[in-house]
């Protein structure tokens, strides 16, 4: 029976993978095999995430101590997401969306590259995107950068985004271009097409902005996962 820490250890070391590029990449840089992550997070979940490799991680990639036992993360079962597939895991389960080189900045704004650009895949279980009814034709990934929506978003965060959803809701997280440059921030939606900007962290100001009538600003999609469900 998995305990509620145990699930949220599975969940961190998803994060990792993902963050990192592959599981046999986290297992090389925290020091144990790859096989020995595989029976801790692949479906059938032989091991349990120990303490000693718990603060292995933590160490090898610069996290406070305790950063795997937060729940910041979905505590659920190997998580939404994996870099590469698992022993025990059918490749079938998974599809894979594409990670831009693109940074949606938290704070004073990125400037935008080449939409199509490429630098990366993140495989994504298919029943958690069926769960929460996101096409994956319509997502991508995008990387954040600055702390102006912290708690909610911190930066390095990973972003998925899903692209259809282009409509201001009240209170949704958005990446907005803005002057060509990115912001990933908090909507709230008044009469007549007018949103207010919202950064989480008070001490970046809410600004105003009327869409379709000011220059240089669309909306591209709304976040629905930047480690946990938004």
């Amino acid at each position: 029976m998995h305990t509620k820490n145990t699930l949220q250890r599975k969940a961190r070391l998803s994060q990792l993978i993902a963050e990192t590029g592959s599981a046999a990449e986290v297992a090389r840089q925290a020091g144990t095999g790859r096989s020995y992550l595989s029976q801790i997070i692949g479906s059938k979940g032989k091991r349990n995430l120990g303490d000693l490799l718990a603060h292995r991680l933590e160490d090898a990639f610069g996290k406070p101590r305790g950063w795997m036992d937060r729940e910041e993360v979905p505590a659920a079962d190997s998580g939404p997401l994996l870099s590469d597939f698992l022993d025990g895991d059918d490749p079938g389960d998974f599809v894979k969306i594409p990670r831009l080189e693109v940074a949606a900045s938290l704070g004073t704004g990125s400037i935008t590259p080449e939409e199509d650009n490429i630098k990366g895949y993140l495989a994504f279980r298919n029943i958690w995107l069926q769960k929460r009814r996101l096409n994956p034709r319509f997502l991508t990934i995008i990387d954040a950068v600055g702390d102006s929506m912290h708690p909610t978003i911190h930066d390095g965060d990973v972003l998925l985004v899903d692209l259809r959803q282009k409509e201001p809701q009240d209170n949704g997280i958005f990446v907005l271009r803005l002057d060509n440059q990115l912001y990933a921030k908090r909507l709230h939606t008044r009469p007549g097409r007018e949103v207010v900007v919202h950064s989480d962290n008070p001490a970046s100001p809410p600004f105003p902005i009327a869409l379709g009538r000011t220059q240089g600003v669309d909306i591209i999609g709304r976040v629905v996962w930047a480690g946990r469900d938004l």
